[in-house]
């Protein structure tokens, strides 16, 4: 029988209902152990911290969840340059982000020991135990452009990035100077970090291949 729990959101299995702390620890690649505190939820607000050597009975109701937490900061590697993270799972969008990486343009890869490259081009949340030897690099995404749809037709377009009075004009030729005139500009299919989303005047936005605006004009006279 497996019994399944959970560190930190990320799900794990044992064949075993009875682990201590460092065992939990260690099935879920969160190495060396010494390095982190495993903490299990007594109630709604509080957490009970695990000593490594401490066992734990996972057919106990309520033991299935548990956080483990980073005793001091760990230096992390990307592209070469060290950041130093305080948490012990971490997506490729938030190591991204600690590392000012545009994660609409670029992916992130893995570097494992004995050369092995793990890449997150496709799985951008996916939970990665962060250990001293972390070591990650970006890969630009490929990114070819030719064309958008707004209201349903094809436009030829090659730029990444696209104004609120750009696509206006696509639709309608030209932008009306009139106070009374005013346009709605709606997408889909956008980049990962905002996919839908309203466009406001003056606001420039990062485009996808054949990416979907609805653009609608109306007069209030």
């Amino acid at each position: 029988m497996n019994y399944t729990f959970r560190i930190n959101r990320k799900k794990f299995e044992s064949n075993e209902s009875k682990l201590t702390g460092r065992q939990l620890l260690t099935l879920a690649s969160l190495l060396p152990v010494e390095d982190y505190e495993l903490l299990y939820r007594i109630n709604e607000k509080g957490f009970e911290p695990i000593q490594l050597d401490e066992p734990v009975d996972l057919k106990k109701a309520g033991i299935e969840g548990f956080r483990a937490e980073v005793r001091k900061g760990i230096i992390i590697k990307v592209d070469n340059k060290e950041f130093e993270v305080h948490e012990c799972i971490m997506t490729p969008n938030e190591i991204m982000a600690i590392a000012g990486i545009d994660s609409d343009r670029y992916s992130l890869n893995e570097l494992r020991a004995r050369g092995v490259e793990v890449t997150y081009k496709d799985d951008a949340e996916h939970k990665i135990a962060i250990t001293k030897k972390s070591c990650f690099v970006s890969c630009k995404r490929d990114l070819v452009i030719d064309c958008i749809i707004v209201n349903a037709r094809e436009k030829p377009w090659n730029k990444d990035k696209i104004s609120f009075d750009e696509v206006v004009v696509l639709e309608y030729g030209s932008i009306v100077a009139n106070p009374n005139v005013i346009y709605t500009v709606n997408y889909v299919k956008g980049v990962p970090s905002k996919p839908n989303g309203t466009m406001v005047k003056g606001e420039v936005i990062l485009v996808n291949n054949k990416m979907i605006f609805n653009v609608t004009q109306t007069n209030k006279s």
